[in-house]
């Protein structure tokens, strides 16, 4: 016949299995500052701009910083003094000029504050367009 384990022991026993249970479910957390999750969209905007920063692309100055979201933007008169640049590295000819000016006109967005006034081009929609824009 089997003796059973002295109270102590059994107690030992049984607050080891729980501490056992206890990391195996929470792990092993003593406090440290975990680091923040990157924000996806921000990581993709920022990542499609590195893409698009050859040349053929339009660009922002390099003063111009990205906002909360990753995006930066672009002044529709400085997207437009772009134009003939962007022609010449893609070997566009003449007449896609004015397929260039209209694409800049469909995706300038107003300023979310009305004290701004004005228009603003996210400089990836942008590129986006132009890669999509027939030749």
């Amino acid at each position: 016949m089997k003796r059973p384990l002295p109270i102590p022991l059994r107690v030992l026993r049984i607050a080891g299995i729980a501490a056992v249970a206890g990391f195996a479910i929470h792990g092993w957390d003593d406090k440290k500052e975990k680091p923040p999750i990157p924000d996806e969209k921000r990581v993709a905007m920022i990542d499609l701009e590195d893409k698009q920063s050859g040349p053929g692309y339009f660009h922002a100055d390099s003063a111009t910083q990205p906002d909360e979201n990753g995006i930066r933007w672009l002044e529709p008169d400085q997207a437009k003094q772009q134009i003939d640049r962007v022609l010449h590295d893609r070997k566009l000819d003449e007449s896609n000029r004015k397929q260039l000016a209209k694409l800049i006109g469909e995706v300038s967005e107003p300023y979310p504050s009305r004290t701004i006034g004005g228009n603003r081009i996210n400089i990836a929609r942008l590129n986006v367009a132009l890669d999509a824009m027939p030749r």
